[in-house]
């Protein structure tokens, strides 16, 4: 991962993370955030997931 993935990961991942209405993201939201910024393959998937319809 080169440093400018992972400033986006953290960006993504923390903005919100001080807000009163922050929520503990789902396994679906995190695996959209991961694909969206081309974070894929075995290390970023949650084995055994079925995704929520």
């Amino acid at each position: 991962m080169t440093i400018g993935k992972a400033w986006a990961l953290a960006k993504v991942w923390y903005y919100d993370r001080l807000s009163p209405e922050f929520h503990r993201r789902t396994v679906d939201e995190a695996l959209a955030i991961f694909e969206e910024l081309g974070l894929t393959g075995p290390f970023w998937s949650f084995a055994g997931h079925t995704p929520t319809p």
